[in-house]
């Protein structure tokens, strides 16, 4: 099974969590899980290092990284100072393989994901997990542009299946570089996507991308790892590993107790690495503001206190 991640040195924390996570949870019966990371920034040291956290579980795995010229997306909305999301739209091209599974480094993996490897993608360039109704979506841009009915969605790009044949065939990645070019959309290549595959992808469960900042996925995060079932998508700020996240990130021990297992198990939010991202941005204080409330809120919802959105279990 082929697994591809985009990331820069800002996100080498999660890279390893999310690494370890589906490797330990993959089936036995797989082969070997094929890693390849895509970056213009993160070094040999850096890969050495993730083999100690891959190899320590004595499981078959190869690792590649990828060198990506970030050039060539200059002039592109940048996302926090990086043009790595747009990393995933030149993977189709470079990797020689039918399939692959695209995975956000801002994630953390508890259930086996091989059987994704053979499901029925037909002529679909790609499958992927619903956010909301595309009429609710927070992509406004994308929502204005669409002829949309109130069956149709928006989809999160944190997880994706990609049938590169077709992807390749229809120009995905041309047609989603055009369309950021003309209207430097707001979320990125995730609109990019949505817009150009509008009717086109095929919906995965969601299972495989469990938003844990959504109140109702609560229930799935407040479980120990190895009872999630789930892939858990760390999604808006701060991620457990920028800084202050040990105090203020609602499932901070859940990412913490993966976090343990891997090379990087000493890592803190204050260290001096290029992973230590202070919030510059209203965004990144906002996320900040919501993310103090959520976890006063989910400390409750663990008590028994009725939290709105949720129900008590």
């Amino acid at each position: 099974m082929n697994i591809v991640f985009c990331a820069d040195k800002g996100v080498l924390p999660g890279l390893h969590v999310s690494a370890y996570s589906l490797l330990d949870r993959i089936s036995p019966e797989v082969a070997t899980t094929r890693f390849h990371i895509f970056s213009d920034a993160l070094d040999e040291g850096d890969i050495d290092l993730l083999h100690q956290t891959l190899g320590s579980l004595n499981k078959p795995y190869s690792l590649e990284l990828r060198r990506v010229d970030p050039t060539q997306f200059h002039g592109y909305p940048s996302l926090n100072g990086s043009w790595a999301t747009y990393y995933r739209l030149g993977v189709p091209k470079e990797l020689d393989v039918d399939r692959f599974l695209y995975v956000d480094a801002d994630t953390l993996c508890d259930l086996d994901v091989s059987p994704l490897a053979s499901l029925e993608m037909g002529e679909a360039p790609m499958a992927w997990v619903p956010e909301a109704p595309l009429a609710l979506a927070a992509d406004l841009g994308v929502v204005n542009q669409l002829n949309h009915t109130p069956q149709d969605l928006y989809f999160n790009a944190g997880v994706m299946l990609v049938n590169r044949v077709a992807w390749i065939q229809q120009k995905i990645s041309e047609q989603c570089m055009e369309y950021i070019a003309s209207h430097k959309p707001a979320f990125h290549d995730q609109s990019a996507m949505n817009y150009v595959l509008f009717r086109k992808s095929l919906e995965l469960d969601e299972k495989y991308n469990c938003i844990a900042n959504m109140r109702k996925n609560w229930c799935w995060v407040k479980q120990s790892y190895g009872q999630v079932n789930r892939v858990i998508h760390f999604l808006d700020y701060p991620k457990p590993w920028d800084l202050g996240a040990e105090w203020v990130h609602p499932q901070y021990h859940l990412w913490k107790s993966v976090l343990q297992k891997t090379a990087m198990k000493d890592f803190q939010s204050w260290h001096h690495t290029p992973a230590r991202r202070l919030p510059k941005c209203k965004k990144s204080f906002t996320g900040y503001k919501k993310s103090i409330k959520d976890k006063l809120l989910f400390f409750g919802y663990l008590c028994g206190i009725k939290v709105k959105g949720i129900k008590v279990t």
